[in-house]
């Protein structure tokens, strides 16, 4: 299972203890790069703090739980572990832990407080059915007006109405730009007074903050914190049994054109895995192919490849792609790979951007349309991260000139992760190994969605 695999908004909230059962839900494969798995462990604080912002305390808890677990109790069974190269790097998550344990501490009450308001909710529509049924005598009528946690209106015990991306896009657009703008703003004004970005989510919580640490880590007062292994060990679950809930499949009507809001949509995932998990929307805009093509018509026109790396954020549960960046690389005819240079300049612009890596985008100058072994390996390093994350190939000089795809999940994810094949190029025996993310799939190409190009190449 993929680090950032999600629980599904438009289901009903989880206890802290579930969420910690199904934080730990995930496979860590120590024959990845080491350095792969510090740059997930990046991302996983990334997705926390914009769901936090989006006040959705419940994925913030479960990825700042998974990142714990993924530091502290994953990454030391790493072979490279102790490479004094990756010191500093491990240091520095190691004390994002620490000081995450305080914010742990902090949201676990809101996320049983939301678990108990569900609960409640619950038997005040139990009772409201039985009622029902003892005037109307017709229990075929009422379960056909919706699920228990669903409201008259369509919204649910949230006050969340949920929405498929694919049939409400021009609303998917505007509330992606409205919301980064809003983030953009908020984040050069928290620059601008020198304040952690943590700060405007602390504040609003309720916190008293102080100025960031040596780390340039929020300092947050809250109530002492005990040793960091102690405390870690306290969330430990002792109960796994989760609360029994359907997913909820209500097609809303049209909402009205006023409501713009992030805080009154969910996007609902429309495709799962072949595992049966869902997959959040990606919404794509249609216009990043061709910028894409032109940045890399010089070299396609030498016969090499070009990659570029698909940057977004997530707003309402959906991911957008709001970035095109473009890493330092070298290429040959058939492959194309950052450089360490290219890697280290892309992911710190994620992390000051706090943007979410979902995928690249590559040419095939002279081969047509599909993902080589090489592209498999690529990928899968992607979706180990985040399970959304899509492959686009360009392939200019054949029909079909463009695709994009996934790893199926499983076989394919696994049996990538699992090969050990040293050939630039090798064949892969398991069938049905990567599979179309649009015709049909998780992406959405939204008209109008406004992107950013930032090439990091050296001049």
């Amino acid at each position: 299972m993929a680090l950032s695999r999600h629980h599904n908004r438009t289901r009903h909230p989880l206890s802290a203890k579930d969420l910690i059962t199904e934080s730990e839900n995930y496979n860590f494969h120590p024959s990845l790069p080491l350095q792969r798995w510090l740059r997930a462990a990046k991302l996983l604080l990334i997705e926390a703090n914009i769901c936090e912002q989006d006040g959705d305390v419940q994925m913030a808890f479960l990825y700042l739980y998974r990142h714990a677990d993924l530091v502290m109790v994953q990454i030391p069974k790493h072979p490279d572990f102790r490479n004094p190269a990756f010191q500093t790097d491990i240091v520095a998550a190691q004390r994002a832990v620490r000081k995450n344990i305080q914010k742990l501490e902090l949201l676990k009450p809101r996320v049983q407080q939301a678990y108990e308001r569900y609960l409640q909710a619950v038997e005040r529509r139990n009772a409201e059915t039985q009622r029902v049924h003892a005037e109307r005598h017709d229990l075929a009528d009422h379960l056909r007006r919706g699920s228990l946690a669903e409201s008259e209106d369509g919204t649910y015990d949230d006050g969340m109405m949920p929405l498929k991306a694919s049939e409400y896009s021009e609303l998917a657009v505007d509330l992606a730009h409205r919301e980064i703008r809003r983030r953009d703003a908020t984040r050069r004004t928290t620059r601008e007074a020198g304040i952690s970005p943590g700060t405007v989510a602390a504040r609003r919580r309720g916190i008293v903050v102080g100025p960031p640490d040596s780390d340039g880590m929020l300092d947050e007062r809250a109530p002492p914190a005990r040793p960091a292994k102690e405390a870690y060990q306290d969330f430990a679950p002792s109960v796994t049994a989760r609360p029994d809930g359907r997913s909820l499949t209500a097609t809303p009507s049209p909402p009205p054109a006023a409501r713009t809001s992030t805080n009154k949509y969910t996007f609902q995932p429309t495709a799962t895995t072949e595992a049966g998990h869902p997959l959040r929307t990606v919404l794509l805009p249609p216009d990043l192919r061709r910028s894409f093509l032109n940045l890399a018509h010089p070299n396609t026109a030498r016969n090499l490849e070009t990659c570029g790396i698909l940057c977004g954020t997530l707003i309402s549960n959906a991911l957008f792609i709001s970035h095109l960046i473009i890493p330092d690389q070298h290429s040959t005819s058939d492959t194309c790979d950052t450089t360490e240079r290219g890697d280290n300049a892309l992911f710190d612009y994620c992390d000051s951007h706090e943007l979410l890596v979902c995928g690249w985008i590559h040419t095939h100058p002279s081969q047509s349309c599909f993902l080589s072994s090489r592209d498999l390996h690529t990928s899968s390093g992607y979706q180990i991260m985040l399970p959304e994350a899509i492959a686009i190939v360009c392939s200019p000089r054949h029909n079909p000139d463009w695709g994009i795809f996934r790893l199926t999940d499983p076989p394919g994810l696994q049996a990538v992760l699992h090969c050990r094949e040293k050939a630039t190029f090798h064949p892969h025996a398991e069938p049905n190994i990567y599979t179309d993310a649009l015709r049909p799939g998780h992406v959405v190409e939204a008209a109008g969605l406004k992107f950013e190009v930032v090439d990091l190449r050296k001049t």
